[in-house]
């Protein structure tokens, strides 16, 4: 099975990379409301499929008012 990989404050977790992104951030237990994925240098959207081999950096949302 072909998989990316997930990191979020020094947890790595291996996913398949058959679904998307928001689906693999649920299936770690993370909130794709509260959080950010980036892939190389670039936000990307939950929403765009996993490739084999991704390195998706995860990030927290930071707000203010």
């Amino acid at each position: 099975m072909e998989t990316a990989t997930l990191t979020y404050h020094g947890a790595t977790w291996q996913v398949p990379a058959s679904g998307t992104i928001r689906q693999a951030l649920v299936s770690v237990g993370l909130d794709p409301l509260q959080v950010l994925a980036i892939r190389g240098k670039k936000l990307v959207s939950a929403d765009l499929p996993l490739e084999p081999d991704d390195e998706i950096r995860i990030v927290n949302v930071v707000g203010g008012g």
